[in-house]
């Protein structure tokens, strides 16, 4: 709820900032005295505080200052059920609060440190929800961080001079339009092309870079291209931003995840001089949530001098740009997981049908082969009844790695359901797809499977209905489906651990009809 109320706060119409985010913490989490401070570190000395709940605004100053400036120097959070346990903490004025719990929690936007927020005379159950959901204040916080720089560079356009009030105009314009342009898209390429773009705006760029570990899985590169540039350019930035890259130390470029190029079409093969030469890079850390998310690396020349304004504009900017590529892995990740099988590490049904649908559209528009096979796993629930669930699992699982062994790269494998598994053969006829049926077959009946709980190995078989596109002709997704299912029927039928294709089905029908005339 709190942050559904900071992120309808408008920076261009607010006047007070830190003085409503006082206000709508203390109304938000129930505390009375509430303290947004800005602390000098080098003066030593309390430069700004808005606060709510307090009679005297200098008693609390005093009270908090030995506070804000532990917080400040330790970085992180301090949370107290007794302050009088701290005694270098304590000021004279400390007696004027009702309780000696507190709070002090630094705001921060991309590692630099914005204001301090003091939560004073807690309660003990205040104190101990506080602890529980520390997780999420700092997320909030973050949040708050993130606003009050954006205020501050908002409010450094009005005190400038005519001359910066331009540039400053001119930043929020770009930074408007990158927002709208991002938010209409999910790929992280289009996004990287529309930094790019407006970047070249206020720099000389020609190139630049990106380390980044978008879900602690590994880290990514992305080079973006906005003009001609060298492969050895490239690799010079690339080697710049590995020996640079704060969280793994001499990373190596082979223990990337992935390097991508964006703007392929503007690399040429050789540059008209070394890479340093008349040129430097300039680094931008990318901070989401305190932590280090990515680095920046933008190409300009050697004479080229950035000014202080751009800097913080190229902070914003890359602070969006951060936040939106690890939505976007985010996404991802998550349409991923929906549409993979908890058990198997298979695709899901869900995914199959989509699978499906594209192409049996492409093989009816093209007339290209495309066959399935419907496989079912042999007395199955004999090994859940004898074995146990776990166990059934298990066979699952290692019925999937042979699957995964026996097939194609570009052939799709899923959990149907249950036992059942389905395989989606593209440029396929039928005649291959039964020898792809019976290779599995064998290859599950030959294969050992391990029972743990039972210290023990087991054989296990599997059924199999094949149908094709080009050779059954089925007129819709659903009929196609039942194809299979009905030769895979067959299949049981007929004994088990056997390929049956949907051609024995009209065969026997045909068949049968015949013998009634």
């Amino acid at each position: 709820m709190l942050k559904k109320r900071l992120a309808g706060i408008n920076l261009r119409t607010e006047r007070s900032l830190p003085a409503r985010i006082v206000r709508k913490i203390a109304l938000s989490l129930i505390i009375k005295r509430v303290s947004f401070v800005r602390y000098d570190p080098e003066a030593k000395r309390i430069t700004q505080i808005s606060s709510t709940g307090f009679r005297g605004r200098v008693h609390d100053l005093l009270a908090t200052c030995k506070l804000v400036a532990k917080v400040v120097g330790d970085k992180r959070p301090f949370l107290c059920g007794n302050i009088e346990d701290f005694p270098v903490l304590v000021s004279p004025f400390s007696k004027n609060y009702r309780t000696p719990a507190c709070a002090v929690l630094p705001l921060r936007f991309q590692d630099e440190l914005v204001g301090v927020l003091c939560l004073s005379d807690l309660s003990g159950t205040q104190l101990q929800e506080l602890s529980q959901r520390l997780s999420e204040l700092e997320s909030v916080t973050d949040q708050i961080g993130q606003l009050l720089y954006h205020w501050d560079f908002m409010r450094s356009e009005h005190a400038a001079a005519p001359s910066r009030k331009d540039e400053k105009g001119r930043f929020f314009s770009l930074l408007d339009e990158f927002i709208d342009n991002i938010n209409v898209t999910w790929e992280t390429e289009n996004t990287v092309n529309v930094y790019t773009r407006l970047i070249s705006d206020i720099l000389p760029l020609r190139f630049w870079g990106m380390i980044y570990d978008p879900l602690d899985h590994g880290e990514e590169a992305a080079v973006c291209l906005a003009g001609k540039t060298s492969d050895q350019e490239v690799k010079w930035l690339v080697s710049h931003l590995l020996r640079s890259w704060p969280r793994r130390p001499n990373l190596q470029e082979s223990e990337l995840a992935e390097i991508r190029l964006i703007g392929e079409e503007l690399l040429v093969e050789t540059g008209a001089m070394a890479p340093e030469e008349g040129q430097r890079i300039e680094l931008a850390p990318i901070y989401l949530d305190n932590n280090l998310f990515g680095l920046a690396g933008l190409v300009v020349p050697q004479t080229f001098s950035i000014s202080e304004d751009t800097r913080q504009f190229i902070k914003v900017l890359s602070h969006h740009l951060g936040t939106h590529i690890k939505k976007n892995c985010l996404m991802a990740a998550n349409e991923e997981l929906d549409s993979v099988d908890r058990v198997t590490g298979l695709y899901n049904q869900r995914h199959f049908f989509n699978v499906l649908e594209r192409e049996f559209e492409r093989s009816t528009r093209y007339n290209v082969p495309f066959s399935l096979l419907f496989m079912d796993v042999d007395h199955f629930k004999d090994i859940n009844d004898t074995y146990g669930v776990e166990e059934g699992h298990n066979v699952l699982r290692e019925i999937s790695r042979v699957l995964k062994v026996a097939l194609r790269s570009t052939d799709n494998i899923s959990r149907y359901s249950g036992e059942r598994f389905v395989i989606a053969l593209t440029e396929t006829g039928l005649r291959e797809a039964e020898l792809v049926g019976n290779r599995i077959r064998r290859l599950i009946a030959n294969h050992s499977f391990y029972i743990s709980a039972e210290n023990l190995f087991i054989k296990v078989t599997a059924s199999i209905g094949a149908t094709s596109f080009l050779d059954h002709r089925p007129r819709s997704v659903a009929q196609f489906i039942e194809f299979a299912d009905t030769a895979l029927y067959f299949a049981k039928r007929n004994g088990r651990n056997q390929v049956v294709s949907y051609t024995y089905v009209i065969n026997l029908m045909m068949s049968d009809v015949d013998s009634k005339g």
